[in-house]
């Protein structure tokens, strides 16, 4: 390693250093002047730095920030970006430790309803960042050979993700996003289900526990006979059939299934 390149290491480091411990040893490698010292020029980067990191919180959780009110809002900043230095070249996943950080932070964690909103702003952002899939039609269904249907496997669309919650965050959520009263907080446990959809907008609607087994057996890559099993667990053999084959189709509409194929081939090789 040349000194040139020695020294260049040394000075980012020196610089990160002062963004997240306010440690000023870089000073005396700042060109200043009578106008502008070594010192403000550095307190200016510095300021700098936590502004932009609490730019992109307050972006990335607007109702959260609602909820919060000013005061308690610049307490979370202040803690999180103390915390939780930034760890990449783009912003946008800076954030994406904030719910944990909700949970385990001394005050906050008294109020675990505040790190399920924003669990649930972090799932939106996320479905609504997802890749792009083409999404299988209810006319799949038809094509897929009785022999094959026990081995068959569904692979969701990379927007759809499950989101569990014991308080009614998603309706004080709600409430905040269209500019109303939000309810008072009641333990209410629920699973809700996080999609992109054709217009490119991101939904939700709640889940019956059926539909959270499923998903999450699909999920794991188990097969449509796993399938039938937790389908019947739930309602029963008579109308398991019926119940199973109504929510696919329900599936399928939503645009939650980008491919169904033969779980004992590669699904590159066998899309149905």
């Amino acid at each position: 390693m040349s000194h040139s390149t020695a020294t260049l290491q040394l000075r980012q480091r020196q610089i990160m250093s002062a963004l997240l411990t306010g440690n000023t040893a870089i000073t005396d490698h700042i060109a200043g002047d009578l106008n502008l010292t070594a010192q403000l020029r550095l307190s200016i980067y510095q300021s700098g730095y936590r502004l932009r990191l609490r730019e992109v919180i307050d972006n990335d959780h607007p109702v959260l920030g609602s909820y919060l009110g000013d005061d308690l809002f610049e307490q979370m900043v202040n803690g999180y970006i103390e915390a939780v230095p930034s760890q990449y070249r783009s912003l946008r996943h800076y954030c994406d430790p904030l719910p944990d950080y909700l949970k385990s932070d001394a005050f906050f964690s008294q109020h675990p309803h505040i790190s399920e909103l924003a669990r649930f702003e972090r799932y939106l952002l996320s479905s609504f960042d997802a890749p792009d899939r083409n999404t299988a039609s209810t006319e799949t269904l038809q094509q897929i050979p009785p022999e094959k249907w026990p081995q068959m496997q569904v692979r969701f669309h990379p927007s759809l993700q499950l989101f569990s919650c014991q308080y009614n965050a998603v309706g004080i959520w709600q409430a905040l996003k269209g500019k109303q009263t939000p309810p008072d907080l009641v333990r209410q446990p629920a699973c809700w289900a996080i999609w992109r959809n054709a217009e490119r907008l991101t939904e939700f609607r709640s889940v019956t526990r059926l539909e959270q087994g499923l998903i999450r057996s699909f999920f794991q890559g188990e097969t449509f006979s796993t399938a039938a099993e937790i389908t019947v667990a739930e309602v029963g053999e008579e109308a398991a059939a019926q119940e199973l084959l109504g929510t696919l189709c329900r599936w399928l509409e939503l645009g939650w299934i980008h491919q169904l194929y033969d779980g004992t081939k590669s699904p590159q090789l066998n899309i149905v």
